[in-house]
């Protein structure tokens, strides 16, 4: 589903996103952190949110096979398994 909006821009460069996208977006009334890029050959600015840790971690964990032990010390591995 896309949603249009327009936003009104103040003196200040400060902007107001309306609720049903702060809604669909999982923005709650204490606010949160949204990524922006702006492609500049196009002159297009797209705001998104931010993948918190969590998300990611979940996102991720879903390509280990199963019983495969995570890694969790990178320097551990490295010195279990470097080529002498």
């Amino acid at each position: 589903m896309n949603m249009k909006a327009t936003l009104t821009i103040t003196s200040k460069g400060q902007t107001t996103i309306p609720a049903t996208v702060r809604r669909k977006l999982g923005l709650d009334n204490s606010g949160g952190i949204l990524q922006m890029n702006f492609n500049e050959h196009k002159g297009e600015l797209v705001i998104s949110k931010s993948t918190s840790i969590d998300e990611l971690s979940k996102t991720l964990s879903g390509y280990i096979k199963p019983g495969i032990k995570p890694l969790v010390d990178a320097d551990a591995f490295y010195q279990a398994n470097r080529v002498k």
